[in-house]
């Protein structure tokens, strides 16, 4: 298939946020990558690749998920896939999927009486909020609340930072989180928040079984008004000089207690 400059036009507007949330589509590059979403329950809409991804051991194996998955699949030259490629270095294999919508209240549903639900607020770098949500699916939480002030979910950045992990958990984008965790607080779940200030230290609390722990902007943190709706203030003990710590290293240090409480 020889891919019209119209089409390379369609398909090189997905790198902007606009174009992305007026089509609800998103692309994905490489080959584990892509073999992650062909696994997923996301919906391939369409898929171009090289022959070298053919002579690539790897390369075979997304490609047959993708065969599986996706009705509307092409080979293209090289140099056509190099103009989509939002990477360096391309690998020879992009595909284009539907983004999936979940929404607040889906989350908050607990039917068995035990759910941890992370929240995003403010969190502006990419690379943060990526491997935070791959940090969440290590930690098996059940969902993801991304604030309308954080970075988008659907950022390549972003993807290419969560390893495959945007595929594994629902995630809620531009959620009101004063709205939601309030409503969370009626439903009976218990509110952590992170700050540098807390009173409790994280490995000192006994999580709730219905909990939504909140991770806050990499300056100033969770914001008052999220902070006030906090059950409690969690706390990661300093030993060092360092001036403050990384929102993702602070992510993974806190899901770990809490599982090594559930264990």
């Amino acid at each position: 298939m020889t891919l019209t400059r119209a089409k390379i036009k369609s398909l090189k507007h997905l790198a902007d946020k606009k174009h992305r949330d007026n089509e609800r589509k998103f692309l994905v590059e490489g080959i584990r990558f892509v073999q992650e979403a062909a696994s997923s329950d996301f919906h391939i809409i369409e898929a171009f690749y090289t022959e070298e991804v053919e002579k690539d051991a790897g390369g075979k194996i997304a490609l047959e998920a993708l065969r599986k998955k996706c009705h509307d699949l092409h080979k293209v030259a090289a140099r056509e896939l190099d103009a989509i490629s939002d990477t360096v270095n391309a690998q020879g294999i992009v595909a284009v999927l539907q983004q999936r919508e979940f929404s607040a209240e889906s989350l908050l549903h607990c039917p068995d009486g035990q759910c941890t639900i992370v929240a995003f607020d403010g969190v502006s770098d990419p690379g943060n909020v990526g491997s935070m949500v791959r940090t969440c699916d290590w930690f098996g939480v059940d969902g993801i609340l991304i604030g309308r002030n954080s970075v988008e979910l659907y950022n390549p950045k972003v993807l290419r930072a969560t390893m495959g992990g945007v595929f594994h958990l629902p995630i809620v984008e531009e959620v009101d989180l004063l709205s939601v965790i309030s409503q969370a607080k009626e439903l009976g779940y218990r509110i952590y928040v992170t700050d540098p200030n807390g009173e409790t230290h994280f490995d000192h609390v006994t999580y709730e079984s219905k909990s939504i722990i909140v991770f806050g902007n990499e300056a100033w943190g969770v914001s008052d008004q999220v902070r006030h709706l906090a059950d409690a203030r969690l706390v990661i003990r300093r030993y060092g000089a360092g001036e403050s710590l990384n929102v993702s290293v602070a992510c993974g240090i806190v899901l770990s207690a809490l599982h090594r409480l559930y264990d």
